[in-house]
């Protein structure tokens, strides 16, 4: 696990193995629950690059952010001040105000899950 900031928000995570059989955790504000194996070693923090694309929990394919900003409502003045969380190869798997991507929810196969926590502000 660790701690970072970036842009005004910190971050906490850590990993956590998964039981056979064990219930979802729930997601609560500030928390997601993301399979670990799944996101490799490095996590990069970024901002909104025109191009990416994500591919929204419950969704079948990925969207530009761009669209799924507009979606969302999201305003444009606000747009490139989100974070973007990515793995080492650059797939997008948060995107702050946004659900996870689906590539890597928790799923039965899942063996360990990183538990990602966010807040705007610096750590107390």
């Amino acid at each position: 696990g660790g701690t970072a900031t970036f842009a005004g928000v910190s971050f906490s995570w850590a990993f956590e193995p998964v039981a056979r059989g064990e219930a979802r955790p729930r997601a609560a504000p500030g928390c997601e629950y993301l399979d670990a194996e799944l996101l490799g070693a490095r996590v990069r923090l970024r901002h909104w690059r025109a191009g990416d694309r994500f591919q929204p929990l419950g969704m079948t394919q990925a969207v530009k952010l761009q669209d799924a900003f507009v979606n969302e409502k999201i305003p444009r003045e606000r747009r490139h001040r989100l974070v973007v969380a990515a793995t080492a190869d650059d797939r997008i798997f948060w995107v702050e105000g946004l659900r996870i991507a689906e590539q890597f929810k928790l799923d039965k196969p899942t063996t360990r899950r990183l538990k990602w926590r966010w807040r705007q502000g610096s750590p107390e």
